[in-house]
């Protein structure tokens, strides 16, 4: 299929799906006139793909979940734990963060209305 089809069939802008392709994410045939094909797995690899950059996953992460797909090794598979439990450390973080962030505003406003 051509890239505008895949974009339809994906939800996926045409212009990620080509940055996806540089990233080495996705790939696709050439025909002899330049123009990608792609194939039938790409649909849902390139929905994969977008969700889990929409997620804001790095692109590291992006291609261990993808490396993790089909008749992936076991070592795959720990190679990704790896990263998601740094990614859960981080959103742990980041959660503490905007918690007290949220206390603070909510003292703040408390204070205003007295």
């Amino acid at each position: 299929m051509k890239i505008g089809e895949l974009s339809r069939r994906s939800g996926v802008s045409a212009r990620s799906l080509r940055y996806y392709e540089q990233r080495g994410l996705l790939t696709a045939q050439r025909e002899s006139n330049g123009y990608r094909d792609y194939d039938e797995s790409t649909v849902s690899r390139a929905e994969t793909i977008h969700l889990l950059f929409g997620m804001g996953f790095p692109r590291e992460v992006v291609q261990s979940v993808l490396a993790c797909t089909g008749d992936a090794p076991d070592a795959s598979h720990e190679a990704l734990a790896e990263q998601l439990k740094k990614v859960q450390s981080e959103l742990s973080e980041r959660i503490e963060r905007f918690t007290d962030t949220h206390r603070q505003v909510s003292a703040f406003l408390e204070q205003r209305r007295h």
